[in-house]
């Protein structure tokens, strides 16, 4: 005879089902995964409010950053809350991308790390001075501040990179290597207007540092967007593939070539 779990659930079948990460219950049929973790139930999908970083249905345990975010376990457990840490971070990023793939900034570009509101204020200065700014974005009117994550930003001779605090390790990382991409564009092809290059080629970039760091599933994500930063990405590979990373790289300094070339 099985044995029953405390759970009310007889110990052969609980070896074999799958269990909700916010309620502990079984899962059966339809779930979801959230940055790869999961599973979650229906139920807390639907019920639950969401982590204001990943989106996956908060439980009791969660963390409430001073900008008004709540975090759930899983992204606070690797967040990345102090500018000492996040300057360690950046600057394996932009030892990374000049020694793999050749990509320098030659003016000075800092790393900030701001909070939701600061956030918004950086997005708000771009937007009204969009005419002597640099901002790549997919133009400024794309950039939400409720959904925007990292910005490059140039104003003038001052040029920025502005990282929301409390992210996961990886998705700083990632955010960071892409902003580190953008910056060096505004350098190198300021004027280059093609919205897929120019998140192609920011996302190729970050594709690369998450290759480095062994984030494989992570890549594999990034592959399966839809959008200009997905679409952009798997163009920018099908070029690697033919001319190699320093191809990849003249391509991006050509100023009048397109993702549909």
């Amino acid at each position: 005879m099985a044995m029953i779990s405390e759970n009310g659930i007889c110990t052969t079948c609980q070896e074999s089902l799958r269990f909700c990460l916010a309620c502990n219950r079984p899962v059966s049929g339809k779930y979801y995964e959230f940055d790869g973790n999961g599973p979650y139930c229906k139920d807390c999908y639907r019920n639950r409010s969401p982590c204001d970083v990943c989106s996956a249905p908060l439980t009791d345990e969660q963390w409430r950053l001073s900008d008004g975010r709540i975090t759930c376990a899983q992204c606070h457990s690797t967040a990345i809350y102090f500018p000492a840490e996040a300057d360690r971070l950046f600057f394996d990023v932009k030892q990374l991308a000049e020694q793999a793939l050749g990509i320098k900034l030659n003016v000075p570009t800092g790393l900030a790390l701001v909070d939701r509101n600061q956030l918004r204020e950086v997005i708000r200065q771009q937007k009204e001075g969009n005419n002597k700014s640099d901002t790549r974005h997919l133009g400024n009117d794309a950039l939400d501040p409720e959904r925007t994550l990292g910005i490059y930003a140039r104003r003038g001779m001052r040029r920025g990179i502005y990282i929301q605090t409390g992210l996961p390790r990886i998705l700083f990382l990632q955010i960071t290597s892409h902003e580190y991409a953008h910056a060096w564009q505004g350098e190198n092809c300021p004027i280059q207007s093609d919205l897929l290059l120019q998140e192609g080629f920011a996302e190729w970039v970050a594709f690369h540092v998450m290759g480095y760091y062994r984030y494989t599933k992570y890549q594999e994500r990034m592959l399966t967007r839809e959008d200009n930063y997905g679409r952009g990405l798997r163009w920018m590979l099908e070029k690697e593939a033919k001319l190699g990373e320093a191809g990849v790289i003249e391509i991006c300094r050509k100023l009048e070539t397109t993702c549909t070339d």
